[in-house]
Protein backbone atom coordinates (compact mmCIF):
# COMPACT_ATOMS: atom_id res chain seq x y z
CA UNK A 1 0.00 0.00 0.00
CA UNK A 2 1.39 3.58 -0.84
CA UNK A 3 0.36 6.79 0.68
CA UNK A 4 1.38 10.21 -0.05
CA UNK A 5 0.66 13.29 1.56
CA UNK A 6 1.86 16.76 2.97
CA UNK A 7 3.23 17.41 6.53
CA UNK A 8 3.96 20.67 7.88
CA UNK A 9 5.28 22.38 10.69
CA UNK A 10 1.80 22.49 12.22
CA UNK A 11 2.35 18.49 12.04
CA UNK A 12 5.35 18.61 13.75
CA UNK A 13 4.22 20.52 16.76
CA UNK A 14 1.02 18.29 17.00
CA UNK A 15 3.64 15.47 17.37
CA UNK A 16 6.24 17.62 19.76
CA UNK A 17 2.57 18.54 22.03
CA UNK A 18 1.26 14.71 22.14
CA UNK A 19 4.97 13.83 23.23
CA UNK A 20 4.96 16.29 25.88
CA UNK A 21 1.19 15.35 27.26
CA UNK A 22 1.86 11.77 26.96
CA UNK A 23 5.94 10.36 27.06
CA UNK A 24 7.36 9.53 29.86
CA UNK A 25 10.35 11.39 29.71
CA UNK A 26 8.42 14.72 29.60
CA UNK A 27 6.13 13.51 32.94
CA UNK A 28 9.30 13.22 34.79
CA UNK A 29 10.36 16.77 33.35
CA UNK A 30 7.46 18.16 34.48
CA UNK A 31 7.55 17.01 38.44
CA UNK A 32 11.29 18.09 38.05
CA UNK A 33 10.31 21.78 37.18
CA UNK A 34 7.69 21.48 39.98
CA UNK A 35 10.10 20.02 42.50
CA UNK A 36 12.44 22.86 41.43
CA UNK A 37 10.58 25.69 41.82
CA UNK A 38 8.89 25.18 45.13
CA UNK A 39 11.75 24.46 46.41
CA UNK A 40 13.29 27.64 44.86
CA UNK A 41 10.38 29.56 46.55
CA UNK A 42 10.50 27.83 50.00
CA UNK A 43 14.65 28.31 50.02
CA UNK A 44 14.36 32.03 49.25
CA UNK A 45 11.53 32.63 51.95
CA UNK A 46 13.73 31.05 54.27
CA UNK A 47 17.00 32.62 53.44
CA UNK A 48 15.38 35.57 53.38
CA UNK A 49 14.54 35.28 56.95
CA UNK A 50 10.68 35.44 56.86
CA UNK A 51 8.61 33.71 59.92
CA UNK A 52 7.33 30.41 59.56
CA UNK A 53 3.45 31.45 59.04
CA UNK A 54 5.26 33.59 55.73
CA UNK A 55 6.97 30.13 54.35
CA UNK A 56 4.56 28.14 55.03
CA UNK A 57 1.66 30.48 53.28
CA UNK A 58 4.59 30.67 50.40
CA UNK A 59 4.33 26.35 50.26
CA UNK A 60 0.61 26.69 50.05
CA UNK A 61 0.55 29.19 47.15
CA UNK A 62 3.07 27.00 45.94
CA UNK A 63 0.76 24.18 46.21
CA UNK A 64 -2.11 26.27 44.65
CA UNK A 65 -0.09 26.61 41.63
CA UNK A 66 1.04 23.29 40.56
CA UNK A 67 -1.02 23.29 38.08
CA UNK A 68 0.27 26.58 36.17
CA UNK A 69 3.39 25.07 36.44
CA UNK A 70 2.33 22.31 34.58
CA UNK A 71 0.85 24.03 32.04
CA UNK A 72 4.12 26.23 31.97
CA UNK A 73 6.20 23.55 30.83
CA UNK A 74 3.69 22.44 27.57
CA UNK A 75 4.14 26.19 26.56
CA UNK A 76 8.32 26.58 26.81
CA UNK A 77 9.06 23.16 25.43
CA UNK A 78 6.67 24.02 22.14
CA UNK A 79 7.59 27.64 21.98
CA UNK A 80 11.75 26.74 21.69
CA UNK A 81 10.65 23.69 19.55
CA UNK A 82 8.57 26.46 17.04
CA UNK A 83 11.69 28.16 16.92
CA UNK A 84 13.63 25.50 15.76
CA UNK A 85 11.42 23.53 13.69
CA UNK A 86 12.49 25.54 10.87
CA UNK A 87 16.55 25.29 11.68
CA UNK A 88 16.76 21.70 12.75
CA UNK A 89 13.79 19.46 11.56
CA UNK A 90 13.00 20.88 7.64
CA UNK A 91 14.04 17.62 6.78
CA UNK A 92 11.10 16.38 8.12
CA UNK A 93 8.61 18.70 6.43
CA UNK A 94 7.25 18.45 2.86
CA UNK A 95 5.76 15.77 0.35
CA UNK A 96 5.81 12.37 1.33
CA UNK A 97 5.26 8.86 0.14
CA UNK A 98 4.87 5.94 2.87
CA UNK A 99 4.97 2.50 1.84
CA UNK A 100 3.35 0.31 4.55
CA UNK A 101 3.55 -3.89 3.65
CA UNK A 102 3.12 -6.65 5.95
CA UNK A 103 7.08 -6.12 7.30
CA UNK A 104 7.46 -2.80 7.15
CA UNK A 105 7.04 1.10 6.32
CA UNK A 106 8.99 3.38 5.09
CA UNK A 107 8.54 6.66 5.10
CA UNK A 108 10.14 8.90 2.06
CA UNK A 109 10.55 12.17 0.84
CA UNK A 110 13.43 14.12 -0.70
CA UNK A 111 15.61 14.95 1.59
CA UNK A 112 15.05 12.13 4.09
CA UNK A 113 14.28 8.44 4.40
CA UNK A 114 12.91 6.09 7.34
CA UNK A 115 12.05 2.86 7.48
CA UNK A 116 10.96 0.31 9.96
CA UNK A 117 9.35 -2.87 10.83
CA UNK A 118 6.51 -2.96 12.81
CA UNK A 119 7.70 -4.79 15.80
CA UNK A 120 10.00 -1.89 16.36
CA UNK A 121 7.30 0.44 17.28
CA UNK A 122 6.25 1.02 20.89
CA UNK A 123 2.85 2.52 20.66
CA UNK A 124 0.11 4.58 18.75
CA UNK A 125 -1.20 7.97 19.38
CA UNK A 126 -3.20 9.82 17.30
CA UNK A 127 -5.13 13.15 16.82
CA UNK A 128 -7.85 14.47 14.61
CA UNK A 129 -6.10 14.58 11.38
CA UNK A 130 -2.72 12.43 12.51
CA UNK A 131 -1.33 9.35 13.60
CA UNK A 132 2.06 9.15 15.41
CA UNK A 133 4.29 6.03 15.30
CA UNK A 134 6.26 5.80 18.28
CA UNK A 135 9.65 3.51 18.35
CA UNK A 136 10.97 4.65 21.55
CA UNK A 137 9.47 6.95 24.26
CA UNK A 138 10.55 10.05 22.52
CA UNK A 139 11.07 9.09 18.88
CA UNK A 140 8.19 8.91 16.92
CA UNK A 141 7.18 9.43 13.39
CA UNK A 142 4.29 11.42 11.89
CA UNK A 143 1.76 9.89 9.04
CA UNK A 144 -1.25 12.05 8.10
CA UNK A 145 -5.00 10.02 8.49
CA UNK A 146 -6.19 10.89 5.25
CA UNK A 147 -3.28 10.28 2.02
CA UNK A 148 -3.82 13.06 -0.67
CA UNK A 149 -3.74 9.61 -2.92
CA UNK A 150 -6.68 7.39 -1.65
CA UNK A 151 -10.38 7.53 -1.79
CA UNK A 152 -12.75 6.70 0.84
CA UNK A 153 -13.05 3.07 1.08
CA UNK A 154 -8.65 2.76 0.00
CA UNK A 155 -8.75 5.59 3.41
CA UNK A 156 -10.81 2.64 5.56
CA UNK A 157 -8.45 0.06 4.50
CA UNK A 158 -5.23 2.06 4.80
CA UNK A 159 -5.76 3.36 8.62
CA UNK A 160 -7.48 -0.19 9.60
CA UNK A 161 -4.28 -2.05 8.11
CA UNK A 162 -1.97 0.91 10.20
CA UNK A 163 -3.83 0.15 13.75
CA UNK A 164 -3.98 -3.99 12.82
CA UNK A 165 -0.21 -3.72 12.52
CA UNK A 166 0.45 -1.95 16.13
CA UNK A 167 -2.32 -4.04 18.16
CA UNK A 168 0.06 -7.60 17.19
Amino acid sequence: MIATFNIFDEDLIAQQRNAVNNTKFHKKGRVMQIIVSISLVMFVLIMAGYSTHFVIFGFILCLILIPLIWKSYEHAILTRYKKDIIKQHKHKIGAFTLRLSEEELIKESHNLTEKFRWDELERLAEDEERYFLYFTDLAAITIKKEPDNMNEEQIMNYQSFIKRKLRK
